[in-house]
């Protein structure tokens, strides 16, 4: 793992990102509605809640795909509030989507290498000429690609078109390529979606080992709420675009407003079905 040792160094603890009352209108429409939400360095934190509660629009005003309307939002100490995305992305923010973005023609190698965009140094006129500067970096790139698809556990598949992975494997692949920018915050957005129980369970410990050995903290939207409580050491319940609870596993899925909105019981299992919408 020469390529992709451990590259944050924030205190756990430390706030990588603060939303202060963010909030997100379409219209008449409040999807989300003055949400106060922080990530903290080197932890791994969900944000659930039912069927349009807002998740993914916070997900998408978080990594710049919307601009809110109103609120305050800083990660990494500089101020994102209305940002472009490959900005924050910059900064240290990366993402996956709840249906896969891969690019099924190319192959999975090259697909990781595209996550590498931001941190690669050759320019134009390096890449046109083929210069040693260039032709080293992109054998660089190809051998970081290489190990983290061995690290998220698609191995020996690197020449294969993306499109032809089985669909846990797609999945994988598409952390690995939100992992190549090096981030320090990575957004993933149900990515146990269609996985059968071995793979959930698999995801568990790819997780854990993306903050434990990369550093990296894990900002996690699911609906499998059996993976939330196992891996979650903080969890926020959206409902209605609202902050509802938050706090750990165990004071979440005991509290009250949470069993009525979203889990049905307090064994955290949940009654509402899985959430395919853009919320």
């Amino acid at each position: 793992m020469s390529g992709i040792d451990k590259h944050v160094t924030h205190a756990q603890d430390a706030e990588l990102l603060t939303a202060s009352k963010l909030t997100m209108r379409f219209g008449g429409l409040t999807a989300v509605d003055a949400v106060d939400f922080t990530i903290p360095a080197q932890r791994i934190v969900s944000l659930i809640g039912p069927n349009g509660a807002g998740k993914t629009t916070f997900f998408n005003m978080l990594t710049g795909l919307y601009h809110p309307t109103e609120g305050e939002l800083t990660f990494m100490g500089a101020n994102t509030f209305g940002r472009p995305p490959h900005q924050i992305a910059q900064l240290g923010m990366s993402r996956t989507f709840q249906n896969i973005r891969l690019f099924k023609e190319m192959t999975c190698v090259d697909n990781v290498l595209v996550g590498m965009h931001t941190k690669l140094k050759g320019g134009i006129v390096q890449t046109l000429l083929r210069l040693p500067s260039h032709r080293r970096e992109e054998r660089e790139g190809v051998e970081i690609a290489r190990e983290l698809m061995n690290f998220v556990g698609v191995t020996k598949r690197h020449a294969e078109l993306a499109g032809n992975l089985p669909y846990g494997d797609q999945r994988r692949l598409e952390i690995a390529r939100a992992l190549a920018s090096r981030p320090s915050v990575v957004l993933l957005d149900e990515p146990a979606a269609g996985m059968n129980p071995q793979e959930t369970y698999a995801l568990e410990g790819l997780m854990h080992r993306i903050r434990d050995d990369l550093g990296c903290t894990v900002l996690l939207i699911e609906h499998e709420m059996k993976l939330v409580m196992s891996v979650s050491e903080r969890v926020t319940v959206l409902n209605f675009g609202s902050k509802i609870a938050e706090g750990t596993p165990d004071e979440v899925r005991n509290d009250p407003q949470v069993i009525e909105a979203y889990l049905g019981s307090s064994d955290g299992a949940v009654v509402a079905p899985a959430d395919r919408d853009a919320g």
